[in-house]
């Protein structure tokens, strides 16, 4: 039985940094300077955390630096908080699909195209022949109960 066709995906593309507006900046600013860099406790953490997050600040690089610049350290925030890291690396690849090698199918599709289209003078075929020739391919291949030769969902 034919589950899919196996295919080459293309990545997206890595997620870009996006650069800190100034009112993004100063929110940091604003926020870190209620706390000590050398004493903070996970409730400081977590309120900072919370205050980027609804500001709509994402993780990243401009995150990281515009903290450093400010005396905090972003991991050691981060690690606080509880707050889990959201890797870099992109997800795992999808199982492999089972799939078949269509050759000696597309093969038998075409002799029996070209002996319904022999028959009919090289004319067209009918709706009747082309269930006959999907009728024969899938007995001969077992693929009896399906509705396609070709499982193409994911």
């Amino acid at each position: 039985m034919i589950s899919s066709i196996s295919s080459a995906t293309a990545m997206p593309p890595p997620r870009s940094e996006k650069s800190l507006t100034q009112e993004q900046q100063t929110l940091i600013t604003e926020t870190l300077s209620q706390f000590d860099p050398e004493n903070l406790t996970e409730s400081d953490a977590i309120s900072i955390t919370e205050a980027f997050s609804q500001a709509g600040i994402q993780p990243g690089k401009a995150l990281g630096s515009a903290i450093s610049e400010l005396g905090f350290d972003a991991k050691n925030i981060g690690d606080l908080a509880g707050v889990e890291k959201t890797g870099r690396k992109p997800p795992p690849p999808p199982p492999q699909q089972e799939s078949q090698d269509l050759s000696p199918i597309l093969d038998f599709l075409a002799t029996l195209m070209e002996e319904k289209l022999a028959a009919n003078d090289n004319k067209t075929l009918s709706d009747e022949d082309k269930q006959s020739i999907i009728n024969q391919t899938f007995e001969k291949f077992g693929m009896e109960g399906q509705s396609s030769l070709i499982d193409v969902s994911a």
